[in-house]
């Protein structure tokens, strides 16, 4: 009889990515899930003011038209001129060539390489947004902080986009 071993909802939280924008930042959600389940999608909420926003969705949904060989991105959804929701979705190309064998090594990665990574590097490489140079990550589980990274921008991508969410 097989034992079920979840691996616990986890949060990062991201505040102010994008350079110029100090009140736009964004968390993404690992889902608690078994050790052996297949990989879920992973929600990223991102927050803040109007004008920035409506700009920021048109790039997602360039996000959205592109995928990776090891990732992809579902369609945005705006829940209104200040919230928008999409997920990454893992293994994009992966789940079209057949089920995955072991997901699980999957959801482990993905806890080492965050799902903020490949999304700020979209964002700069896909969408050609100019990040902040210096970008802090929280990592919660429940209420409490488990780690606190403060990260250069050469640690998550070697370009970076020029365009402003602001004008």
């Amino acid at each position: 009889m097989a034992t079920h071993f979840p691996l616990p909802s986890l949060t990062l939280r991201v505040p102010a990515p994008f350079s110029g924008v100090a009140e736009l930042g964004f968390s993404a959600r690992y889902p608690e899930q078994g050790l052996f389940s297949p990989l879920r999608d992973v929600p990223l909420w991102i927050e803040g003011p109007a004008r920035p926003m409506a700009r920021l969705m048109h790039r997602l949904h360039m996000l959205a038209a592109t995928s990776a060989a090891d990732h992809g991105w579902r369609d945005p959804v705006s829940l209104s001129d200040e919230v928008v929701i999409i997920a990454f979705h893992g293994g994009a190309k992966a789940a079209e060539d057949g089920p995955l064998v072991r997901p699980e090594p999957n959801y482990l990665l993905n806890l080492v390489r965050p799902v903020v990574f490949p999304f700020l590097r979209d964002c700069a490489e896909v969408a050609h947004l100019r990040l902040s140079e210096s970008i802090e990550v929280g990592v919660l589980r429940s209420d409490a902080t488990l780690a606190e990274l403060r990260l250069r921008l050469a640690d998550i991508t070697s370009s970076n986009g020029e365009d402003l969410l602001v004008a």
